[in-house]
């Protein structure tokens, strides 16, 4: 005669070692998911940047110079629209657009300087971006409070590659 067993469901060491594998497993994967929205948050910044750079250099070969007021000279009064879609902002610039802020300045009629800052160091990124009428990107890593327009727009090409000033 054949003996059932009436045993039914996990014992508690059965439970806790996929409670263990779970755990090890989330432990692996979300920094990794963090990391991911960081490096997009990134990314993004840097195609903003490249693109407002493309827009004020097209305001600048119609207009021999660098718009003073971004959104009367590049969206407001402008035609055609020199800015990219989206980004009208206020009179310093874009403002804060998917986690980056963005502030641009006239220095001369000739020169500019446009910095990107994430808005929340950490989350939305962990770098910081600098261009000016050079059109040549800077970047510095953002450590607590040292990620501010005046400290990204210290960094030159030569200093080393992370640097803030």
């Amino acid at each position: 005669m054949k003996h059932l067993s009436s045993r039914k469901g996990f014992t508690l060491v059965e439970v806790m070692i996929v409670v263990a594998i779970i755990a090890l497993l989330a432990a692996i994967a979300i920094p990794n998911v963090l990391r991911g929205r960081t490096t997009a948050g990134e990314s993004s910044a840097v195609g903003t940047v490249h693109s407002l750079v493309a827009g004020l250099e097209m305001f600048r070969a119609v207009n021999n110079e660098y718009p003073d007021d971004w959104v009367v000279d590049m969206y407001t009064d402008a035609e055609p629209d020199y800015g990219p879609t989206g980004f009208d902002g206020d009179a310093t610039g874009p403002g804060t657009v998917q986690g980056y802020t963005y502030t641009y300045t006239q220095v001369t009629a000739q020169t500019y300087t446009l910095t990107a800052t994430p808005a929340n160091p950490g989350t939305t990124g962990s770098r910081a971006f600098f261009v000016d009428a050079s059109g040549r990107v800077r970047h510095c890593r953002c450590e607590g409070t040292t990620c501010t327009d005046a400290t990204v727009a210290a960094v030159t090409i030569e200093a080393a590659p992370g640097a803030c000033a």
